[in-house]
């Protein structure tokens, strides 16, 4: 039994684990998680969604509508129904536009197209999206010279994410990224953690703040604006 308490006292010297005067120290790994385990999260505060960069997000962020909320125009071009473009060229009668933020409130009917822009709603009625480089106009009279398939350069209602659904989850640190996706989201006052403040404390006989006048004995000291730096860095105010 005492070959056997030697050895692994032996072995316990050898990883680090017996203190000098023979008692046993916690490894890195047990420190660390007893150090999380007693860590509880600081209270809610909502702040400005352009204050919130950084910041840990408190609740998860629901969109309250989707996005884009309509099919929109992913090229500019003419919106117009495939049905009528089997045989190409093809001459068809444009009955007005539909602009980003201005949809063009009728419905594409057989013979007919609507100019249409990047970002701005498909009328209904309409397919595909022919390719301004693919069309010419002649007054209200537009030949269409190529057409793709249904559905091409359209982005539908919702790819982006739809109504209810989660776009962010709590506990993330938010990045730039994040800050778009919150505003898309319809998301203004946002919820987040409380910073943690932090006190440093440097001692020592032998250390003068950068910027004095050491003595020959002493040196400046460095960690306490290192530690500064870093909590600064990981979100904490001092």
């Amino acid at each position: 039994m005492a070959s056997q308490s030697t050895q692994a006292s032996s072995l316990a010297a050898s990883q680090g684990c017996l203190a000098p005067d023979g008692s046993t120290l916690l490894s890195v790994e047990e420190a660390c998680s007893r150090i999380i385990e007693a860590i509880r999260p600081l209270g809610v505060m909502r702040i400005g969604l352009g204050n919130a960069l950084g910041r840990a997000l408190a609740e998860d962020i629901v969109a309250s509508r989707a996005h884009p909320p309509a099919a929109v125009a992913a090229m500019d071009g003419y919106a117009i129904r495939s049905a009528d473009a089997l045989s190409l060229p093809v001459k068809l009668r444009k009955v007005g536009a539909s602009k980003a933020g201005a949809r063009f409130e009728g419905k594409v009917l057989a013979g007919n197209c609507v100019r249409i822009f990047t970002g701005a709603t498909l009328p209904g009625g309409a397919d595909t999206i022919a390719l301004q480089e693919d069309a010419s106009e002649f007054g209200d009279n537009v030949e269409i010279r190529k057409v793709p398939e249904p559905g091409r350069h359209i982005r539908p209602a919702g790819t982006s994410h739809s109504a209810g659904q989660v776009c962010l989850a709590r506990g993330r640190v938010l990045t730039a990224r994040d800050i778009s996706v919150m505003a898309s989201c319809g998301c203004a006052d946002v919820p987040v953690r409380r910073k943690p403040r932090v006190a440093i404390l440097a001692t020592g006989d032998e250390l003068v703040d950068p910027g004095g006048s050491p003595g020959p004995d002493q040196i400046f000291g460095s960690n306490n604006a290192a530690i500064a730096a870093a909590v600064a860095a990981w979100g904490a105010s001092l």
